[in-house]
């Protein structure tokens, strides 16, 4: 099944989609570039986010999706800078893809190695599968040529934004992509997409590189 882990299609609830009108046209040109799954991961920063506003926008795109044979799978986009231990039931209960037990993670620019095992190691410990979102953003894959295995060695699979591809050769965040691709590194190449327009150059790089 063509599936998008990384999409902020869900409107109003985050920096992605601003309105209903914008998430069907999201839809309409995710159908486009031949998809048939969508992981809906609104930002959970507990500070400024209302899961319950989620859920319910979700229950309201659902069956739009449904009708342009897309399956929509509610999940979240999870700061590491919000991982507590005390709620790891919480965070695998509310926040994981609802048909898996996989968790988006997304590592801050300047995150360590051990910053990132001391959240990881814990929520691996309940049975939470770890997808890291754009490692490639993340200063240390970017330095560090074989960086990326010590996340794999921890389990986690890697997920690339597939529009960093688009930036600069020289860009570091696509330097370290490319390297990554080329080691075949990533289980997941998403859109990350905010807009209908995401989805379109979603569709321009897939034809390109293939995947």
């Amino acid at each position: 099944m063509r599936t998008d882990v990384h999409s902020h299609i869900l409107y109003g609830v985050d920096d992605g989609a601003k309105n209903r009108k914008e998430s069907l046209l999201m839809l309409d040109a995710a159908r486009e570039c031949g998809l048939e799954r969508i992981v809906a991961t609104p930002h959970y920063i507990r500070a400024w986010k209302d899961r319950q506003e989620a859920r319910r926008v979700f229950a309201e795109l659902a069956p739009e999706a449904g009708k342009r044979g897309i399956s929509l799978v509610l999940g979240s986009e999870f700061s590491i800078r919000e991982f507590e231990s005390d709620r790891i039931g919480f965070i695998k209960n509310e926040l994981c893809f609802e048909d898996s037990n996989a968790l988006l993670l997304e590592l801050g620019k300047y995150t360590t190695l051990e910053e990132a095992q001391d959240a990881i190691y814990p929520l691996q410990r309940h049975d939470i599968s770890i997808i890291i979102a754009h490692p490639e953003r993340n200063v240390y894959f970017q330095k560090e040529r074989d960086y990326f295995k010590e996340f794999l060695f921890m389990g986690c699979t890697l997920q690339l934004s597939a529009e960093c591809l688009l930036l600069p050769a020289v860009n570091p965040r696509r330097r370290a992509a490319k390297r990554m691709l080329s080691a075949k590194a990533y289980r997941f190449i998403a859109s990350d997409a905010h807009s209908a327009e995401d989805y379109k150059t979603f569709a321009i790089l897939k034809q390109k590189y293939r995947f």
